[in-house]
């Protein structure tokens, strides 16, 4: 299986709720040109599957007409407080799919380490936008290698 972690792009800090974050303009700026210098490292992606929050709906919208997909699912397991095991392991119902993962910190950070090191002690921060490939055997701890950081 291959998936793809994603932080979703800069987001501004004035909000009613964290859950209410608007992207920035620059956000949005800077999140269209990574996509489309990566849009052929992308290019098996064939669904994307993002929290519910502001700030990464508008980034799935973008990575949607980026690369040209249709397919969207909104999920509560990819919020920034989510167990890094549950949403892991539920990764299991796109095995027949490639999925882009849009989410936050520290969720994101957590799922890489976990699939990639087994566990998730030492996660690496992602930069906003910053996107993480990986291929795994199947969702788990430990089973999964991470193929770039772009």
């Amino acid at each position: 299986m291959k998936f793809y972690l994603m932080r979703h792009g800069e987001a501004e800090f004035n909000a009613p709720s964290d859950a209410q974050r608007k992207l920035t303009d620059r956000g949005v700026e800077l999140l269209t040109y990574r996509l489309a210098s990566c849009q052929e490292m992308l290019a098996s992606v064939n669904c994307i599957v993002h929290s519910p929050y502001h700030r990464t709906t508008e980034t799935a919208e973008i990575v949607s007409k980026v690369l040209n997909i249709n397919t969207l699912y909104c999920s509560d397991l990819w919020t920034p407080d989510s167990d890094p095991h549950i949403a892991l392991n539920a990764l299991e119902h796109y095995v027949d799919s490639v999925p882009l993962i849009v989410t936050h910190m520290p969720i994101v950070s957590y799922v890489e380490a976990l699939c990639c090191d087994g566990n998730s002690h030492y996660p690496q921060p992602f930069g906003c936008g910053e996107i993480s490939s990986i291929e795994a055997d199947w969702p788990g701890a430990g089973l999964g290698t991470r193929q770039a950081r772009f």
